[in-house]
């Protein structure tokens, strides 16, 4: 099942309000900033960019289709939630979300990227069950 991070990141300023879609969008950008570079060190980074529900990094290993999707649930608090799931092709093009070995050790890798940046400790990880 995917990992839900949460985190508040306080006096975070951004260098341009209106780079966001959303609201929903704030400050996603220098999260993924925060992580794109030891990503890009162990794995073959596919996409990133802004969706109208966030920020994401897509990537692969292997069969395996890793993402980071980052959301702001409150601006002013700079209070984040960070989606990490990893999927697996079925049949020709669909895929399906999936508990992979590969996710933990992804989930290894960003909560300390995160509490780096953060504080030791500030990024609470959990499993979303339903998804």
């Amino acid at each position: 099942m995917p990992y839900e991070l949460t985190f508040v990141k306080g006096g975070l300023v951004v260098a341009d309000a209106d780079l966001y879609i959303n609201e929903c969008c704030w400050g996603g950008d220098i999260v993924v900033q925060q992580l794109l570079p030891k990503i890009k060190e162990r794995y073959e980074v596919v996409d990133e960019g802004q969706e109208d529900w966030g920020w994401y990094i897509q990537l692969r290993k292997g069969v395996v289709a890793l993402a980071v999707d980052v959301f702001c649930d409150d601006p002013k608090a700079g209070e984040f939630r960070v989606h990490l799931t990893s999927r697996l092709k079925r049949l020709l093009i669909l895929s399906r979300v999936a508990d992979t070995p590969e996710l933990d050790e992804f989930r290894d890798l960003v909560v300390p990227l995160l509490n780096d940046w953060l504080a030791p400790g500030s990024c609470k990880a959990s499993k979303i069950e339903h998804v």
